[in-house]
Parts: structure tokens; C-alpha cells; sequence
């Protein structure tokens, strides 16, 4: 798709606003009512918005252990098979497949290191799925950013990782409405209200203190990238010394890339992950650059993962 003024405009706006009001969306992108609402419709239509996503902050549900996985698997089979278990598996927020090193990532959450390890062992064990290698990514921090590629000069920057230990007690109408966010982050409060079994000004006070409690950190669209002309790929890094100067350097390049999506760090190997969306292969290439000149004496191990697919993303898998 090739866009318009007014479509980056909108697209930029809606990426961590869709849940306002359409008459607000309107008037910060300057269209009138109409062009938002059939404009959405149509990025809907044409499946280049994929999916309204609530941010989710896991550890006040007393989900503390977010982790990535990546696998080389033994036949093409194999990653079909696998991919259907992950669609029904409570644990996974989303996954999809990947060209170079690993045929598969799959974005993880769990209660703690334990839950993980058990799970784990059960996979590694499966003689239906035949693990050539694998490499796991322990985040600690993670931020997501403003659709800077297409002009969004917003600093409304997002944490999403964050260990808590002040879990937030929250009952079935809550998980219902919650729920509902993560079958369509847009559904309107009545639907809302219909799907938990409860009046719209119950569900609207819930809604409130969802987010008042931090358990929405706030919300994104899932894109179809290729569909907008765009592609996202993985740089993976490992620094020798991941000193907070040194993170401070690398946050700062997050921040003002205009390519940059997301930055993670981790315990383990890779320490860094950095997401980009690119357009031509060019924009990869001066990305890494900047990255090398960076860390010119730091930087030990860079890595690079094209991604190939990506599947609906499942904010609440576990509910």
C-alpha cells in the first residue's frame, strides 16, 4: 500500500491511541469523523491492521517470567505441526517464523524461572518435535516505541517488562473484560459490558481501574508490515560489557532510530535485542553501522533474524 499523507497521519496516531474517542482521533490528525472510521475499516478490510493489542503488564497478574525462544527444527513439517500446538499453548503470546540461524521464534510468559524449565524439559523431550538448536532470550527490560518510520515524533515510549511483586488481585469480570481487549482492543464499552455479564457503568469503573493499577500499560496495533511496504528484523547483540553507561548509549540510539521498534535487554546471551522496521535492505545495513561505530571495542557477537511470518498475537494467553 502505498501511504497517503493523511493515512500516516492516522496510522501513527492510532498505533498507541486506537481506544480514544473516533471524534478525538479526528481532531489530533486533523480528518473529519467519516475519513477516520472508514479509513480503519478499510486498513481492516485489506488486513494491513491485523489486530487492536492491549499492552499487558504481566508481572501484576504474577507473571514474572518473560522469555523468548528460538528454534532450528529437524524439517519444514515439523515447524507447520509445531505451529498449530503454539496457537492452543497458555503460556505463548505470539510466535512466528523466521529466515537465517532459527526457522521459529515464540514470545513466552510464565509465572517464574520454574514454570519455564518444566515446560521446557517437556519440549526438548517430545519425540514429535526434533529440536536441531535452540537459544533462549532472558529479558529483563524491555520498551516499545513510536511508529517513528513513518513520522510519529511522539516520546511516548512504553516499558513492557517490568518484575512486580505486588500482584493485583482481579476477579472474573475483570479476566472477562480483559478478554474481550484481547479479542478486539477496540470493542466498544457496551460490548464489553455484554461479554462480562455486567452494566456498562460497572464495566467502564473495572476499565478505569485496570488501567489506573497498571495492569494496561497501554495498546498497539499488529501491523501487517509487508503489506504497508515495510519489513521488521531482529539484531541481536552481545556487548562485553553492559555497563549503564553503556545501555544509556544504546537506549539513546533506541530512541532516536527512526527505524528502531522495540529494545530489549537480557540476562543471557545475547545481552541486546533491537527490532527495526526497514523498507529496502539499505536502511538494515546502516542500521548495523551505527550499531558497529557505537560499540566499536564492545561488541563482541551480532547476529541478524529476518522475520519471515508473524501470527496473531495473544496478549492473555493464560486466561
Amino acid at each position: 500500500m502505498e501511504l497517503k499523507e493523511t493515512d500516516i497521519k492516522l496510522l501513527s496516531y492510532l498505533y498507541h491511541n486506537y481506544r480514544e474517542p473516533i471524534s478525538k482521533i479526528a481532531k489530533q490528525t486533523k480528518l473529519t469523523r467519516d475519513q477516520v472510521e472508514y479509513k480503519i475499516e478499510k486498513y481492516k478490510n485489506e488486513g494491513i491492521i491485523k489486530k487492536f493489542c492491549p499492552i499487558i503488564n504481566y508481572g501484576k497478574l504474577g507473571y514474572n517470567y518473560f522469555v523468548i525462544l528460538l528454534l532450528k527444527l529437524e524439517s519444514k513439517q515439523e515447524i507447520k505441526e509445531f505451529s498449530l500446538e503454539l496457537k492452543k499453548n497458555k503460556n505463548v503470546v505470539s510466535f512466528g517464523e523466521i529466515l537465517g540461524k532459527y526457522d521459529i521464534y515464540i514470545n513466552y510468559i510464565f509465572k517464574n524461572e520454574e514454570e519455564f524449565a518444566k515446560y521446557f524439559a517437556d519440549l526438548v523431550n517430545n519425540e514429535e518435535i526434533k529440536i536441531h538448536s535452540y537459544q533462549t532470550i532472558k529479558p529483563y527490560f524491555a520498551e516499545l516505541y513510536p511508529l517513528k518510520f513513518i513520522k510519529q515524533n511522539e516520546k511516548n515510549n512504553l516499558t513492557i517488562i517490568n518484575k512486580s511483586d505486588n500482584t493485583i488481585k482481579i476477579d472474573e469480570k475483570d479476566k472477562e473484560i480483559l478478554k474481550s481487549l484481547n479479542k478486539n482492543g477496540r470493542m466498544k464499552l457496551i460490548g464489553i459490558a455484554n461479554n462480562a455479564n455486567i452494566s456498562s457503568e460497572l464495566a467502564l469503573y473495572k476499565l478505569r481501574r485496570l488501567n489506573k493499577e497498571k495492569i494496561i500499560l497501554g495498546s498497539r496495533i499488529q501491523f501487517n508490515m509487508e503489506k504497508l511496504g515495510y519489513y521488521f528484523s531482529d539484531i541481536l547483540l552481545n556487548i562485553n560489557f553492559l555497563s549503564e553507561n553503556n545501555k544509556n548509549k544504546i537506549i539513546n540510539f533506541a530512541e532516536n532510530s527512526k527505524n528502531v521498534n522495540s529494545l530489549i535487554f537480557s540476562l543471557n546471551k545475547p545481552n541486546c535485542m533491537i527490532q527495526i522496521f526497514h523498507k529496502e535492505d539499505k536502511e538494515l545495513r546502516n542500521t548495523i553501522k551505527e550499531i558497529k561505530n557505537i560499540f566499536k571495542n564492545e561488541l563482541t557477537e551480532l547476529d541478524i533474524m529476518l522475520i519471515n511470518e508473524e501470527d496473531e498475537v495473544n496478549t492473555i494467553p493464560f486466561f
